[in-house]
Parts: structure tokens; sequence; C-alpha cells
């Protein structure tokens, strides 16, 4: 029987429920063939910042969370309460570790940092506002809201090493803890570099930036097959703490079908 927490969740605004599996046999999101039972990541962007709000690039800056992110992060907590994790990974930065730790507040584990979810760096981009930095680098701004798959800030990180580092990360995160339910806590573009490929060769990734201390909950089995139960879902804030960046776009959820 559906539990009333899959419920919930499958009846979110931001549902998928897709099922992806175009990979040929034998061949996993992993790297390796090992894999035949499911495991279950909830992935969940850190909440909100004066950052966010004021629409300031942050980047590998270590901002922590504003009081909205606070609330947020309490919302998560009550969200979580009983439900069986077994590991909860977060990005170092302090605004993802605030978040983690919200998270954890009803449960038996705590944060495990983890370098390789940190957000990228955003080189000279960073501490600047969007509409500082279109002024200064419009073709780099332009990528960065439109094309992801080229955004490369001057002084920082390219989209294709964060990319790299963070599908790296995840898959080696999945492949420690097979069969069982994790949570990761990273951010809006890191997330986006892994989720946004999940279906999607990296070349061709779309823009896709999940809501602050949003949820999406993603299922692998074996194959390298995965299911997006539900995506980008903030169901669990009240109205007032749902909060989405104007200047970023929102996608589809992985394996869900494209727009013609």
């Amino acid at each position: 029987m559906e539990s009333s927490w899959e419920k919930r969740c499958t009846d979110s605004t931001y549902s998928a429920c897709k099922t992806h599996t175009e990979r040929p046999p034998g061949r996993s999101v992993f790297g390796r063939r090992e894999f035949f039972v499911k495991t279950t990541v909830y992935f969940i962007r850190h909440g909100t910042t004066d950052n966010n709000v004021g629409g300031r690039f942050q980047g590998s800056s270590d901002i922590p969370l504003g009081q909205t992110g606070l609330r947020q992060a309490y919302y998560l907590g009550e969200r979580f309460a009983g439900m069986p994790v077994d590991a909860v990974y977060s990005s170092p930065l302090t605004r993802a570790r605030q978040t983690a730790e919200g998270v954890c507040r009803h449960l038996s584990v705590q944060p495990v940092l983890v370098d390789g979810l940190r957000e990228i760096d955003g080189g000279l981009l960073e501490g600047h506002t969007n509409e500082e930095n279109r002024r200064a680098y419009p073709e780099v701004m332009d990528n960065f809201r439109n094309h992801p798959a080229r955004f490369c800030p001057p002084g920082g990180e390219s989209a294709r090493q964060i990319h790299t580092r963070m599908t790296e990360t995840v898959n080696r995160l999945i492949r420690e803890n097979a069969g069982k339910s994790i949570v990761i806590v990273s951010h809006g573009f890191a997330l986006q570099s892994y989720l946004a490929c999940l279906d999607t060769p990296f070349d061709e990734m779309e823009p896709n930036i999940v809501g602050n201390a949003s949820i999406s909950c993603i299922v692998y089995g074996e194959n390298g097959d995965f299911e997006t139960k539900f995506y980008d879902d903030q169901s669990h804030l009240p109205e007032d703490l749902r909060f989405r960046s104007a200047f970023l776009k929102q996608g589809r959820a992985p394996g869900a079908k494209r727009a013609e």
C-alpha cells in the first residue's frame, strides 16, 4: 500500500512520476553493473539566504541561511520526521549544512559533509547582483540563464567541471548506499548540473534551477534505470516561505517529456 508520505509527494504540484530506461541493458548511471537493488535519493537545495532574495551571486562564498531559510530548514525537519533515512550528506558550505541540520532534527543521523557537493565557484561574479553581472559579463550571464552547459564564470569553475564533480560524487554516494534511502543537500547550479543531465547529454543541458528548500526524489534501480517520484517539491513549506528566483529558470523533471 502507498504510504501517506508517498501519496502526499506524488500528489504535489511538481510531481513527475516518470521512469527513464533508455540506457542499454546492464549499463548503469553509476558506471558499474552490479547494482540490482533500489536506492532512494532525496535531493534538496539549501534554504534561502539574504543573497538569494537580493539576487546576488553566491557561488562558493560561504553565506549562511537568512531568517526565511532557517524557517524552511525547520519545515524540512518536520517533513522528514519519522522517515526511514539511512544517511544525510551535505555540501560543507554553511547554508547547506544548516539546511541538512534541519533535515536531521527528528532523525537518528547527523549530516556528513562532502566537499564534492559544494556549489560552483563563481569567480568574479560572486558578491555582485545578477544585474551588475549582466552589465559586466553579458554573454556569461546569458549562458548562466539560458545555456547552462556553456557557463564558465571568469576566474571560476566551468559548468563541465562541476557536472563531472557532482556526477562522480553522487554516483559514489549511491554506490556506497546501495539499497538504502539517503538525503543529499546541495546547491542550485550544482544540482542542475547533475539532475538535468540524468536523461540528457551534458551539451544539451536545459535550464533547470529548483526552488530553495525543495525536495526531488529519485529512485535508482537495476541496469541504471531511475524513477522520478517527485521533483522540485515545496509542498512542505507554507506559501510565504516558497521562494524561487525571478531571474533563473525552472524546468522539467528528469525523465519527463520535453516540451515540443
